[in-house]
């Protein structure tokens, strides 16, 4: 059966009336804008075959310029075996990369809706829109920072953290890992791949974490007139330590960037980790550094203009262990140890233990391995980390390492009364001579 456009009909209607002469030749080219010419050729067409005449001869026929059915029939296969549910602008850069099959994106998504597939990310309408902030000028002026929450893991049902920041001027993933919980060492790994790729930035922009900010935002009247200041958090003063200013907000709407950067990473990373099969933290953080993040800002992002650089290149000797360092000030105990994080950190030096004056401050220093270092008079000492203090190594009268400021300690009597009291088990015990921590 032949169906006819609304055009062709009416080109018909011409042609009937043309042959049947009740219309002249030059009529019938007014109104279908054709020359007299091309009117007689369509009216000599029309008396030998009639309405089949009228439509163009190469409907229907598929040319040479489209693509094969195979690879239609190949790709239909791939997206339902191997990338299933996943958005077309993903599946279609899987393809070229993958694949080798490169074909525009409406094609793509042409071939889908005739098949019968739908985006699993068709868009919905939004009630209300938030004009972005206008991009920064320079790269490196600003960098957005958060964390994630999400079961990134395919395998697994548990939600893990993925940390990360993305430059505010060029769109660029700087760098991104990933966590059990949102802690200060994701951060510190994420500044460790910045300054690594691209060098120091000018100022990070975050939410108000106690790890950015401190929880009591606002001093009260008194304790300003007494001089009293917020505290910088151990994060803010490693910032401050590299000359990174720190902005934080409690609206996520002024970060969107990052904020839309962890739709995408959801959708796609997610996929990219279950094709690949990887169920691990250290196998998802190797294929963030190595694999996705490069891919993805060779495709999105913006080049980094060496005129709008404020990225500042760090030495070749930069100690990342020490300088990403974060610390608090504790007190010598007993002129050899300290108290931190619920263990006691033997101070040594040259695989010796050493004595220093008791209660003196001391900055305790937590290096980007984990390992805890004192930092006292302008040196580094390292710590061993031990559950109780053995005996040896307090000095006493005898001992050649005597320190005179430690007085020996005071064994009570039997019939002292803190023995006799039933209180005994909450306080510090002496026993044979022996200081043991409990």
């Amino acid at each position: 059966m032949l169906t006819l456009t609304t055009k062709e009909q009416k080109t018909n209607d011409i042609m009937v009336r043309l042959v049947a002469k009740k219309i002249k030749v030059k009529d019938a080219a007014r109104v279908l804008n054709l020359s007299k010419r091309q009117i007689l050729r369509k009216k000599k067409a029309y008396i030998a075959e009639g309405i089949a005449s009228i439509p163009h001869k190469n409907r229907g026929i598929t040319t040479g310029r489209g693509f094969s059915q195979t690879l239609k029939s190949e790709i239909i296969d791939l997206y339902h075996n191997e990338y299933p549910n996943w958005n077309f602008h993903h599946f279609n850069n899987a393809l070229e990369d993958n694949h080798g099959i490169k074909v525009s994106h409406s094609f793509l998504y042409n071939l889908m809706k005739i098949t019968g597939i739908e985006s699993p990310c068709k868009y919905k309408k939004r009630k209300r829109s938030y004009p972005p902030r206008p991009r920064k000028e320079f790269a490196g002026e600003l960098l957005q920072c958060d964390a994630s929450k999400h079961q990134w893991l395919p395998f697994d049902k548990g939600y893990y953290y993925l940390h990360g920041a993305i430059d505010d001027a060029t769109g660029i993933v700087t760098a991104a890992y990933l966590c059990e919980q949102e802690t200060i060492i994701g951060y510190q790994r994420v500044l460790e791949q910045t300054i690594k790729n691209y060098g120091l930035p000018e100022c990070l922009y975050t939410d108000f974490r106690t790890i950015f900010q401190s929880n009591k935002r606002v001093l009260s009247l008194d304790e300003e007139l007494k001089g009293k200041k917020l505290d910088n958090t151990k994060f803010c003063k490693m910032l401050k330590h590299l000359g990174i200013d720190i902005i934080s907000t409690v609206n996520p709407r002024a970060k969107g960037r990052i904020e839309r950067l962890w739709r995408t990473f959801q959708d796609r990373l997610f996929k990219e980790l279950r094709r690949l099969k990887i169920t691990t933290i250290k196998e998802a953080n190797d294929f963030l550094l190595n694999e996705f993040i490069p891919t993805y800002n060779s495709r999105f992002a913006s080049q980094i203009d060496s005129n709008k650089n404020l990225f500042v290149w760090v030495e070749n000797d930069f100690d990342f262990n020490s300088q990403l360092a974060i610390w608090e000030t504790k007190h010598i105990q007993h002129s050899c140890y300290i108290s931190f994080k619920g263990s006691y950190h033997i101070i040594f030096e040259n695989d010796m233990p050493v004595n220093f004056q008791t209660k003196a401050p001391v900055d305790v220093y937590t290096f980007l391995d984990g390992s805890v270092n004192v930092f006292y008079k302008d040196k580094f000492y390292k710590t061993m980390t031990v559950d109780h203090l053995p005996a040896s190594l307090y000095p006493t009268a005898s001992s050649p390492n005597t320190v005179k400021s430690l007085n020996k300690a005071h064994v009570p009597s039997v019939d002292h009364p803190w023995k006799k009291s039933k209180l005994t088990k909450n306080w510090n015990l002496y026993k044979y001579g022996e200081f043991l921590p409990r």
